[in-house]
């Protein structure tokens, strides 16, 4: 799908209340002179106090105070537009923050089913369950309602804004369904105002009316209260532990431990975070207030683009997006956040442009790693762990986990909901239904499918068939069910029948997909530790036979499918930074001396380890080759990082301690090893250093060749935030630490001002360690995109053969223009290589980076091409 706002090259930043709107204005110049078209901002909108991402958002219909006002964006808007520059916003139709700022919710927890945003969020009203009818589960508390009421926890209070119930900091509404118990309290003749008072309030409640509307009737009627009456009505309830359970017990949400959520809930929230409560989004009253705000931004020119956050979380999909795309027009650049498996692509039927790029990190990733060498150390890392499963197998047992101990009442939900819809009946034995459920999500090889009606296309029914071959290899025992639920996939005549199968299903695949995210992305990444820098969003470590002429298949997909998805080696939500990664792909160059090094610190650090399993021991080892620091100086501030770092990987893991009830005595273990190993300077920090020149060796090169590929393959380059410089980040909220901008913006002046020099080359060479070699090739390469931004985006995509396996080349060719590419595979000989053009090809080359021309009669020679410097992009000259 064409589109006038497509970008050249986005630039990912991170705002929140330390990054603001007057800080991105300061370096619209330096991104603009970097070669960067688009600004590519992370969540704007009203969030939880706080917030540093704004997914968490609170109001969609206002910008968040702490970042700016919305006559900053206009003045960054004019500053944009001067420079030709545009604005991708990441928006979350998802889900919201399950916190009392958000007032949509507040009023749905005040007034119930008089709230006109009763059906604004995804909330099952009709849960079975006594505490779950009709209320909302509000799981915030650190024990039971009973034992917080015990201990004097929870108060009635009087505020402001009238009464509340207070939870430490935590404020909620008082139900007008609470009014009742309200009015028992009031005996005294000084208590008849109050009960004048709360008459008002019902009867301007049950109104309807809105909810600003609401918001001001109730600070009018309260101005007019006598605050010491409702002082000792608060008092009163509070200090009668009986009446207040009473008075909690006639509200519209149910008070609980946060705990409870993972065994019984009533909302859908985003993967296990019971801080964000997702919306009907289906719904087109749902969807079309929550865009009110984005689309006037959108008319204004403020935005040129959309970046969907968690697209599979929404029930349909491809309805949303046509809705998106009917409101926003065929003009607007839209692409989605999608997890796609190695041969996965999005559905053709998404009125999309593409995705957020995670799939292009995969393949990119693969292509530098040594695939004879990664098996090496794969096999060497399964013989250190005899008794740790295969790693599929790893991945089925804890998708199993998160589904039993953080997603039961899911899971449960699920069962009853295919009751409800008469998919099953009382012949069919419920606990074997929710087996074959919890079968299918463990067994979907994919994120979710996106069933929207009958027949299902061909890749779909593949999956299906796939997914049940493997649940009766697994189980068959519950073969009637699994039978049952594999029939729910198939076209049948009944119109109603089918509709009710297709509600089942689409609500099962909003959460096949935290199931796995849960279960892979933050479990068996941490567990699984043969070579961490496969074990990536968007990644995978079971990725096998992946070659030269793999990367040029997905490549020439890329082009002739999504040719304006971004292309991304790093975002917020990646493991570890991009540089860290290709340094942990060096390992596979030298597995032998890499294997020897740990069993020699495995040996002498025993004594320190402290309990430390062997599995986190190596995980630390990796961590912190891929984070030390590019001077090689290990400071206080490092240390920190990367004991924080740890612990929190630690928790993702859920073997030895966990977020919920962590284990103490073993994370001091970990960071006690950590702060030995760091402060050990007579030999682990020195074979470190010894260890990374060897790998830099390799390393600097590596990420040299991913930075111009992602620049020049099919596809929009995406940097984020100061990875335009070395990324030696670790997972969030490492990876959102404050970007020196002003070294940034010296560097790449020096660069412009000295690259017409002699001995520019040597120059860039000598300061490798700062990483002004990457900077070079970003600006150069980005710069020279931007002039040739048709070529890039429609050109063709053209493998080019070579004669050896040492380099990967390609093409891009646009009418008569024509680009070629060749960068050196990691510990590559290239001397002898030649690559081959196709005929027809030219034979005179300008060296974009260098200058230099070069001719080449249907054939290059890569070591004249790499002789001044290690990249070629070369540029057909008349």
């Amino acid at each position: 799908m064409k589109s006038h706002n497509i970008p050249s090259a986005t630039y990912r930043l991170q705002l929140h209340g330390d990054y603001t709107f007057n800080d991105l204005k300061d370096i619209l110049d330096y991104l603009h002179k970097l070669g960067i078209s688009t600004i590519y901002a992370s969540p704007i909108f009203s969030a939880s106090p706080g917030s540093m991402h704004g997914y968490d958002v609170t109001d969609p219909h206002q910008i968040n105070p702490t970042i700016g006002t919305l006559d900053q964006l206009r003045d960054i808007k004019k500053v944009l537009q001067e420079k030709g520059m545009n604005w991708l916003q990441d928006i979350v139709p998802n889900h919201m923050a399950f916190h009392m700022s958000n007032y949509r919710l507040y009023d749905v927890m005040e007034r119930g089913p008089l709230s006109p945003y009763y059906e604004y969020f995804d909330i099952d009203w009709q849960h079975p369950s006594r505490e779950l009818s009709g209320k909302l589960i509000t799981p915030v508390l650190g024990k039971t309602l009973e034992q917080c009421v015990q201990d004097g926890e929870i108060k009635i209070v009087n505020t402001e804004e009238g009464l509340a119930v207070s939870y430490f900091e935590q404020k909620f509404p008082l139900s007008i369904s609470a009014y009742d118990v309200l009015q028992t309290t009031l005996t005294d003749s000084d208590a008849l105002p109050a009960k004048s008072l709360f008459d008002s309030l019902y009867q301007k409640a049950t109104r309807g009316i809105a909810a600003k509307e609401w918001e001001q009737v109730k600070k009018e009627l309260y101005a007019t209260a006598n605050k010491p009456v409702l002082d000792g009505i608060a008092a009163k309830i509070s200090n009668d532990s009986d009446l207040l359970l009473q008075l909690l017990q006639q509200q519209y949400y149910h008070l609980c431990s946060w705990q409870e959520a993972d065994k019984q809930i009533n909302y859908r929230r985003f993967f296990t975070v019971n801080e964000l409560i997702t919306l009907s989004m289906e719904s087109q009253q749902v969807f079309d207030e929550y865009h009110t705000f984005l689309h006037s931004l959108y008319r204004e020119e403020l935005i040129q683009g959309l970046r969907i956050d968690h697209i599979d979380g929404l029930r349909d999909p491809a309805t949303y997006i046509q809705r998106l795309r009917v409101l926003f027009g065929s003009k607007c650049y839209i692409i989605a956040e999608k997890i796609l498996e190695s041969e996965e692509s999005i559905p053709s039927d998404w009125a999309l442009q593409g995705t957020s790029g995670y799939e292009f990190l995969s393949f990119t990733n693969h292509l530098l790693t040594n695939k004879t060498g990664e098996h090496q150390l794969e096999e060497w890392y399964k013989n250190q762990l005899p008794e740790q499963p295969a790693y599929k197998d790893i991945v089925n047992e804890k998708k199993r986990l998160i589904l039993e101990r953080y997603m039961a009442g899911e899971w449960e939900n699920l069962v009853r909901y295919c009751y409800t819809l008469k998919l099953a009946d009382a012949r069919t034995n419920r606990d074997q239904l929710k087996e074959a459920l919890a079968l299918f999500i463990v067994c979907l090889p994919i994120y979710r499918l996106y069933p929207d009606r009958f027949p299902l296309d061909d890749y779909a029914q593949e999956i299906i068939h796939t997914t049940f071959a493997r649940i009766r290899a697994m189980n068959r025992q519950a073969e009637s069910e699994i039978g049952l639920l594999e029939a729910l996939w198939e076209e049948i005549p009944d119109q109603e029948r089918a509709r009710n199968r297709l509600l089942f299903l689409q609500r099962l695949m909003q959460f096949t997909g935290p199931v796995t995210a849960k279960g892979v992305e933050d479990t068996t990444f941490y567990v699984y530790n043969a070579l961490l820098s496969h074990n990536e969003v968007g990644d995978s470590p079971a990725i096998e036979d992946f070659t030269v002429n793999t990367f040029h298949q997905r490549l020439t997909a890329r082009q002739q499918h999504t040719p304006a998805s971004l292309n991304t080696t790093a975002t917020h939500d990646t493991k570890r930074g991009e540089d860290g990664r290709l340094r942990l792909n060096m390992l596979s160059l030298m597995p032998d001396a890499w294997k020897d090094l740990v069993q020699q610190w495995r040996q002498r650090h025993q004594p320190y380890t402290n309990g430390l399993t062997f599995n986190d021991e190596y995980f630390i080892y990796q961590s912190v080759i891929s984070g030390f620091p590019s001077d090689s100086e290990v400071t206080d501030e490092y240390i920190e990082r990367l004991q924080q770092y740890v612990i929190k990987a630690l928790r993702e893991a859920k073997v030895n301690t966990t977020w919920a009830s962590p284990e103490e005595a073993y994370e001091n273990s970990a960071t006690g090893f950590i702060k030995y190993l760091l402060t050990d300077k007579a030999q682990f920090l020195t074979e470190v250093r010894s260890l990374i020149e060897s790998i830099n060796k390799h390393a600097f090169f590596a990420t040299l060749s991913q930075t111009l590929i992602k620049i020049t393959a099919p596809g929009i380059p995406d940097i984020y935030q100061g990875c335009e410089l070395w990324d030696l980040s670790y997972v969030d909220p490492d990876n959102r630490r404050p970007v020196d901008y002003a070294t940034r913006k010296q560097y790449l002046d020096t660069i412009i001002a000295k690259e017409q020099q002699n001995g520019f080359f040597e120059y860039l060479a000598e300061h490798r360690h700062l990483g002004i070699e990457k900077l070079f090739v970003t600006w150069k390469a980005l710069n020279f995109r931007r002039q040739n931004a048709d070529l890039f985006l429609d050109g063709d995509y053209l493998p080019l053969q070579t004669s050896s396996s040492d380099v990967v080349a390609y093409a891009r060719v646009h009418r008569q223009e024509w680009v070629v590419v060749i960068v050196p595979l990691p510990g590559s000989a290239t001397a002898s290589t030649t690559v081959l053009l196709p005929a027809g090809a030219p034979a005179s080359w300008e060296h974009i980076f260098t200058g230099e021309k070069l001719n080449g009669e249907g054939q290059l020679k890569a070591a004249e091409v790499l002789k001044t410097f290690p990249l070629g992009l070369l540029k057909s000259s008349v």
